[in-house]
């Protein structure tokens, strides 16, 4: 690649652009989540299942809040469907509000008088909706307006040595052509936070790094555990990692050389270009991706050593294996394959420079293994304070 790079994307009402043109059926609360799940088989609509939106205190709420705003807002959403029950804490209304001028709606089960007229009368949407959405047309847009959020799960070896690394060096390379790169997963950045806090813009940065992984070590101890207990998992331990400052220090490499522009909260709307790190809520690797995503990342680059077989319905997530036998047995799952670098035939720049193409393919409409399968969790995890 050389020059300006660019994507075929999808120009949104707001100015944002999209990747892909997903409708959203979206459930304001865990009460209305099988309403929405049914007008999302009925119609194959993108559907958000959550357990929260109701009964949630302080930070939980506005995370829940902030999160389903940013699937609204979302440059990859074309059409949205608000399902609320009517009595809940977020209200469906606001989530229109949040979409930025693209086709949404939203509905009530109270009001539309239970379960089986919500999701005929919401079926009847989408499908309008559907129709609303297929008017848009992907146009060229330059790779300065891409962001691309990295994690990693199931790591190994392989990760830290080659594909974490080589994720590093297409997060450089984008951040180049003036993109933004978001690295998350607070727990992952333990004991590798005053290494990273050593390459920030300014102080307070570095300063809010190291205190995030302090909280989060805080919480576990104030339960008489640590961190470390759970992490690595048996799963990390058998493709050969140790300890989890050896898992973080490799899984830091994603957000390549660049100095960190800023911290975000968990689905907090990115705020320029360049390297951010997120403190992304605490619960499965799905709640981190949520979060990212959530911020407008349109694409996500997701390391894994032994094999993660999990996709979002809100962006493409693009699976990198340096294991060859990964990448052999588990082809309907690994979209690119990095192991010429553990393997010594390629450069890791050379990698990230592939791996680069691979995205903005990806960006421009080729679809991944979890977006062909239909292996895609949506889930919002809990705020550590």
């Amino acid at each position: 690649m050389t020059g300006k790079a660019t994507f075929m994307g999808y120009r949104r009402h707001d100015g944002g652009a999209g990747v892909r043109n997903y409708v959203a059926v979206v459930p304001t609360v865990l009460c209305s989540c099988s309403v929405a799940r049914g007008i999302a088989e009925a119609t194959r609509a993108n559907v958000f299942t959550h357990d929260g939106g109701c009964g949630q205190l302080g930070p939980d709420r506005d995370h829940t809040l902030r999160v389903l705003e940013g699937v609204a807002a979302h440059p990859n959403v074309g059409a949205l469907l608000a399902v609320g029950l009517g009595c809940e804490q977020i209200d469906a209304g606001k989530l229109v509000e949040a979409a930025g001028g693209k086709p949404a709606r939203s509905i009530s089960i109270h009001e539309l008088g239970g379960n089986t007229s919500t999701v005929k009368r919401g079926t009847e949407i989408v499908k309008q909706l559907r129709r609303e959405a297929a008017k848009a047309r992907r146009v060229p847009i330059a790779a300065e307006e891409l962001t691309v959020a990295t994690q990693c799960g199931s790591s190994d070896t392989g990760s830290g040595l080659a594909s974490n690394p080589a994720t590093g060096a297409m997060a450089d390379l984008l951040a180049e052509q003036g993109g933004a790169v978001i690295l998350g997963e607070t727990g992952s950045l333990y004991g590798a936070a005053g290494l990273m806090a050593r390459r920030v813009a300014a102080k307070e940065i570095g300063d809010r790094i190291i205190e995030m992984t302090d909280v989060l070590e805080g919480y576990y101890m104030r339960m008489g555990n640590s961190l470390r207990e759970a992490n690595p998992t048996p799963g990390n331990i058998a493709g050969g990692l140790t300890t989890l400052v050896e898992k973080s220090l490799g899984g830091v490499r994603k957000g390549g050389t660049t100095p960190i522009r800023g911290v975000l909260e968990a689905g907090e709307r990115i705020r320029g270009k360049g390297l951010w790190v997120m403190n992304t809520s605490m619960g499965l690797g799905a709640c981190a991706t949520a979060d990212m995503l959530a911020s407008g990342a349109q694409v996500m680059v997701y390391t894994t050593g032994m094999g993660n077989p999990v996709g979002s319905p809100l962006g493409p997530v693009v699976k990198v294996t340096a294991t060859k036998g990964t990448a052999e047995s588990l082809a309907d799952i690994i979209d690119f394959d990095a192991s010429p670098v553990l393997l010594g035939d390629e450069s890791v720049q050379d990698c990230g420079r592939r791996l680069l193409d691979e995205v903005l393919e990806v960006a421009s409409g080729r679809q991944v293994s979890s977006e062909r399968t239909g292996h895609n969790v949506f889930a919002i995890g809990k705020m550590v304070v």
